[in-house]
């Protein structure tokens, strides 16, 4: 692999959208447009994460080959970052898409509570460049407990995005890659 001085990132700024499932990846994600909707402002200090669970490695062998083959348990990737928007889209995403609204105007919080599925799609900014998480369907739904730690700075709501397969596709999210030379056409 050859070195390339266009394919490093520093983020500068970045956005977080959902979507009806299914909706395409936006032709421009400097412009993201309707029906993509902006989640809000999200944590300056713990921008973005990807965990994993699963990917197991097992070792075949054979009498004549110990090691003759590898096989990998799937790997389900959870994609995280804090919300920091206490309003009721926000909320329904912490607590659950059924969470109800009260007749007060307060949210309710469910005993079983049903994470949103949607499209998701992440837009990070680095000058020029732009490097994006598309998953056409995903379920969002806390990734951790909500703490209130202090009165210096915002408080968040740890959000976890679980990339699922939408129909015949073989992927559950795509990136976009930085620096590569433009294909041929």
């Amino acid at each position: 692999m050859a070195l390339n001085d266009a394919a490093t990132l520093v983020i500068g700024s970045g956005n977080f959208f959902t979507a009806p499932v299914g909706t395409d990846l936006p032709a421009d994600l400097a412009a993201v447009s309707t029906p993509w909707d902006k989640v809000g402002h999200t944590s300056l200090e713990d921008i973005f994460g990807i965990t994993s669970e699963g990917g197991e490695a097992t070792t075949l062998g054979s009498l004549q080959n110990k090691s003759l083959r590898t096989k990998y348990s799937p790997r389900q990737e959870t994609m995280t970052f804090t919300l920091q928007q206490f309003d009721t889209p926000g909320l329904k995403l912490f607590y659950g898409s059924n969470a109800p609204t009260l007749a007060n105007g307060m949210l309710g919080v469910p005993q079983d509570p049903v994470p949103t599925v949607c499209a998701f799609l992440v837009v990070f900014i680095d000058g020029d460049n732009l490097f994006a998480f598309y998953a056409p369907k995903a379920e969002v739904y806390r990734a951790d407990d909500m703490s209130l730690s202090d009165t210096e700075s915002l408080a968040g709501l740890p959000l976890g995005v679980k990339p699922m397969v939408l129909g015949t596709n073989d992927y559950s999210y795509a990136v976009t890659p930085l620096g590569d030379a433009p294909a041929a056409g």
